[in-house]
């Protein structure tokens, strides 16, 4: 069973990347990245991401993470604020801590394409 399969599925995925985006949005360390962005569109290609990258069945038809992040000057610090978010909004969905764990590190997975500063 695929880290998708046991969280739950697209739905699942779909729900916590909606609260990781409301996590970010209220926090003014990080909210700047998004000012101006549609969010459902963004809450919908991250899911999406998320997806793919949990073992869904679709594979991810975006773009380059490091072609679309590498104008934002992004630094460690901002991304590690990021993934509490996403372990936030995992937790409070109430994902058991190691799949919280086992998702919060496919998530760093691509800290070296979203880190630019």
């Amino acid at each position: 069973m695929t880290l998708f399969d046991q969280l739950g599925g697209e739905a699942a995925v779909t729900a916590v990347t909606t609260k990781f985006y409301a996590n970010i949005q209220a926090d003014p360390t990080v909210a700047n990245f998004f000012k101006g962005i549609n969010m459902a569109d963004q809450t919908n290609k991250t899911a999406s991401f998320l997806c793919a990258a949990l073992g869904g069945p679709k594979a991810w038809g975006g773009r380059n993470l490091k072609d679309v992040h590498a104008h934002m000057g992004v630094t460690n610090a901002q991304f590690t604020t990021v993934i509490g978010h996403l372990r936030s909004a995992l937790t409070s969905a109430g994902v058991a801590a190691a799949l919280v764990d086992q998702t919060v590190a496919v998530a760093e997975t691509v800290r070296k394409d979203v880190v630019t500063a």
